[in-house]
């Protein structure tokens, strides 16, 4: 169904081209993503409940980017360079989301190269700072998890080691991944 509407590891191939050289196309980068992808992360009989959020950022309508009968899920297509504050607050936010969910479904991150999951396993930077731009997620962080007096690092080994992080390297199609990692 994607291919034949044009989705195609060529299309996102050309949207990061594009972004490189002219600005901003994160909504058909981050739908491009999370459809090419779809094919090789869905298990036989696995069903998406809701229709996926293709646009980077969520509708407050539906809170994670994938929600199937079996799992709920986080994409981030966003390639580390270094200056990349806004990128962790934004992964450590989605990591606290899924962690606090209780549906009972699988929870998946799905990131662009290893940085991400570093960051989630190693950084000392505390919780109160990576969600100091997210009142929503620091209430449902405090509500679920307790003080935010916490590092990024131990909050994902004691309240998310249960969420699978992924790297989508893994995953999207090899010319896809030659143009996410340049």
């Amino acid at each position: 169904m994607a291919a034949a509407r044009g989705v195609s590891p060529e299309l996102m191939v050309a949207a990061l081209t594009v972004r490189d050289s002219l600005g901003r196309l994160n909504d058909l980068i981050h739908a491009a993503g999370i459809v090419l992808a779809l094919p090789h992360l869905l298990e036989d009989g696995e069903e998406i409940a809701v229709r996926p959020s293709l646009a980077a950022g969520n509708d407050p309508s539906r809170p994670f980017d994938l929600e199937t009968d079996r799992r709920v899920a986080e994409f981030k297509l966003a390639r580390w360079r270094g200056a990349d504050a806004m990128r962790k607050r934004q992964t450590f936010k989605d990591l606290v989301m899924l962690a606090a969910d209780r549906t009972g479904r699988r929870a998946e991150l799905f990131v662009v190269g290893p940085e991400p999951g570093r960051f989630l396993r190693t950084s000392r930077s505390t919780a109160a700072w990576a969600l100091d731009r997210t009142p929503h997620a620091r209430r449902v962080f405090e509500e679920s998890f307790g003080s935010l007096d916490v590092s990024v690092a131990q909050f994902t080994e004691r309240h998310a080691g249960h969420v699978q992080i992924t790297d989508l390297c893994d995953v999207l199609p090899s010319e896809v991944v030659a143009a996410l990692v340049r």
